[in-house]
């Protein structure tokens, strides 16, 4: 098997800053609109077709060592079960059907390798997963999607010594919220770190400063904002987020994000970011 280096990796992402533009749009889950419930091939077409950079994806594994995508928590939601999907097995997951969106005709939680193989030129962020390193890394590495693959975690040991160790230097970048979360993450050798999602729920906040920011945006080229409204309430970014440009001002939302520096934008509504970014001259 064909090993990439870091160059090889960091070429193609260099490849689709520059043809897409800054920031990118990263979609939240795909597109889950209509009858198109998140984590699927289907929100992730959803999402392409509506100006999406990146589509970003939960991932599970099933009992018996399979890999699904699923947000776990939304069992009740999507099943109407409070089962927790990671007890169950591939067979179980295959069988699912989602509760009312796609039709009984439609399966519910899909494999990682039909999502993949269903995407073989898109740029995906899996999100949630690093609990399951080193054995997804190694699924990953030999799926043929290393070169358009995005990892993340918050800036826990175990993840990223598993990182460190593996033979394919996947393009990774942290969830912190400090500055020292940001040090330690940078000083850990091996890690083939492009960049930072940064969150601020105030003005205290380490990456509230402008000037951290761009500090490590000289650094980086991924510097990843979240735009999103999470049923939990939390503030990712001082509250520059999808509902204030949807229902206020975009200018508000994510103006605010291109403001404090954002290379890429995780959103919910990825055809109206779009669209805003056009109209400023950015897409």
């Amino acid at each position: 098997m064909h090993v990439p280096t870091r160059a090889d990796l960091r070429e193609h992402l260099d490849e689709l800053l520059v043809s897409r533009g800054a920031p990118l749009v990263i979609a939240h889950r795909g597109t889950t609109l209509g009858s198109f419930p998140d984590n699927t091939l289907r929100s992730a077409l959803g999402a392409l077709r509506s100006g999406a950079d990146v589509v970003e994806t939960d991932v599970i594994r099933s009992v018996d060592g399979e890999y699904f995508l699923f947000h776990t928590g939304y069992e009740r939601k999507l099943f109407g079960t409070e089962t927790d999907v990671r007890t169950m097995t591939a067979a179980e997951l295959d069988s699912q059907i989602f509760r009312w969106q796609g039709g009984r005709a439609t399966p519910g939680v899909e494999r990682l390798d039909t999502f993949l193989h269903g995407l073989p030129d898109t740029w995906v962020n899996i999100d949630r997963s690093w609990g399951l390193w080193p054995g997804l890394l190694d699924h990953l590495a030999g799926s043929g999607s290393t070169e358009r693959i995005l990892l993340k975690s918050p800036p826990k040991d175990e993840p990223l010594r598993a990182l460190a160790e593996h033979r394919v230097p996947f393009l990774y970048f942290p969830i912190v919220r400090t500055a020292e979360e940001l040090r330690k993450v940078a000083s850990f050798e091996g890690i083939n770190m492009i960049g930072a999602e940064l969150l601020a729920s105030s003005p205290d906040d380490d990456f509230a400063d402008p000037a951290l920011v761009a500090e490590v945006r000289q650094s980086y080229p991924l510097v990843v904002m979240n735009a999103l409204n999470l049923e939990n309430g939390s503030v990712l970014y001082l509250g520059a987020d999808d509902e204030t440009s949807v229902l206020e001002d975009p200018d508000l939302g994510w103006g605010r994000l291109l403001e404090a520096g954002a290379s890429a934008i995780q959103t919910d509504w990825p055809h109206l970011l779009r669209d805003y970014l056009a109209a400023k001259g950015l897409h």
